[in-house]
């Protein structure tokens, strides 16, 4: 997913707009300084205007390619309003973020999605703590994408855990026995939307995500 920086918008509009008021000055300046020399040359050895004309080409050329500039700058700001806009749009809907880590808040179930390239006979997650012991073992026989697990904060002997990080561990293998790559993303719902150096995040109680780590939106 391509990410439009804002602070790159503005530092390029801000030296398109200085550019041009360079430009603006020392054409000015040369149009004074050619008028001065064309009243004073000499009638019997008029100044060759080859080297005029060809400054003139130059300016011209300058000018053509501030004038591109403020168009792509036009360009890039329209763009970064919409991916702004579009950023927003995701307040109040659940994302999957690329991470098997998520926030337990000591009560509300955590749900991972994960997936396969549909080989996979047998898969065995495993919920993580921030030491990385394992607090609950679970197995699936499903295979494929978009798969679900939803953990309801408990070990398996049924205690509740404490608030905290988690983060879920998926081992596939097909039928011969041999390892499946899986793929994991953590759910949550988006809360709201902030940039940090120029790169448009999300904000969940996972924390920040950037747009370019959401694999699939919901509601």
């Amino acid at each position: 997913m391509t990410t439009v920086s804002p602070t790159a918008g503005t530092a390029a509009t801000a030296s398109t707009a200085n550019a041009s008021a360079t430009l603006a000055k020392n054409f000015s300046s040369f149009l004074t300084l050619l008028t001065t020399q064309l009243q004073n040359q000499d009638p019997l050895d008029p100044m060759n205007s080859n080297e005029f004309t060809s400054q003139l080409v130059q300016f011209s050329q300058v000018e053509q390619s501030i004038n591109t500039n403020n168009t792509l700058s036009s360009m890039l700001s329209v763009l970064q309003g919409a991916t702004t806009t579009n950023a927003v749009s995701y307040i109040g809907k659940q994302v999957v973020v690329d991470t098997p880590t998520a926030a337990f808040d000591g009560s509300t179930p955590v749900t991972w999605r994960y997936g396969n390239d549909g080989t996979a006979v047998t898969t065995v997650l495993q919920v993580l703590d921030a030491k990385g012991s394992v607090v609950r073992t679970l197995t699936s026989t499903e295979s494929g994408s978009g798969k679900s697990l939803t953990w309801d904060g408990k070990t398996d002997a049924g205690n509740e855990v404490a608030a905290g990080s988690y983060t879920l561990r998926a081992t596939a293998v097909d039928k011969n026995g041999k390892s499946v790559a899986t793929t994991i993303g953590t759910v949550s719902t988006v809360t709201g939307v902030e940039t940090s150096d120029g790169i448009i995040n999300l904000i969940t109680k996972n924390g920040s995500a950037a747009l370019d780590k959401v694999s699939g939106i919901y509601g």
